[in-house]
């Protein structure tokens, strides 16, 4: 064998080598599992999100509430299964203060109104009141921003003043407007809380 056939076994030996490391780095089976952040560009009928060019990534119980531009942790078994394990953050989410409606207010007790969205979630809290007298029937104690208003007209029962018993009364969001309303047509109330109120968007 001349030497130029020697040089040349090198060379095609180098190149083997080089091509069997760039197809293990990508193949699953070689390397075994990993994880990786990636942005989440659709969700799917299935349970399963798309994100970062990948398809069909399986959704963990820790994130049951996906949406368009989550930041989230997925991992891929040696099989080449990719999950979600669940979104990142890079700030601690706080709560955001509401606008009342006109004629409404704190009442001087409790959180102010206020909403905290964690994802597709959101949770209301705070108590509201009249400036003067009481809370009317079917009257609008303030409106949602649209950016979290549900889908569908919703209501719950809530505390109010003690001043009827049950201390509780119906309070509905409009799907339309977003607008929050109280309705109890006798004893009405001093205040209401929006506390334990939680939706998906």
């Amino acid at each position: 064998m001349t030497k130029s056939s020697h040089a040349a076994n090198r060379e095609l030996a180098a190149a083997i080598a080089r091509r069997a490391q760039r197809v293990g780095e990508h193949a699953p089976s070689v390397r075994g599992s990993d994880w990786s952040g990636a942005v989440v560009t659709a969700i799917n009928g299935d349970g399963t999100v798309d994100a970062d060019g990948l398809e069909g990534i399986r959704c963990m119980e820790t994130y049951s509430q996906p949406a368009v531009d989550d930041l989230i942790y997925i991992t891929q078994s040696s099989s080449g299964n990719w999950l979600a394990w669940g979104r990142t953050t890079s700030v601690f989410q706080d709560w955001t203060d509401l606008t009342l409606a006109g004629g409404m207010q704190n009442p001087g007790h409790g959180w102010t109104a206020s909403y905290l969205r964690e994802g597709r979630r959101i949770w209301l809290r705070g108590r509201i009141g009249p400036t003067a007298g009481t809370i009317a029937d079917g009257a609008t104690i303030l409106t949602l921003p649209a950016a979290i208003r549900p889908g569908v007209a919703a209501a719950w029962a809530v505390a109010r003043d003690a001043s009827a018993v049950p201390a509780t009364i119906r309070v509905e969001i409009t799907a339309a407007t977003g607008a929050v309303r109280t309705y109890q047509s006798t004893n009405l109330p001093q205040w209401v809380a929006l506390d334990g109120i939680t939706y998906t968007i």
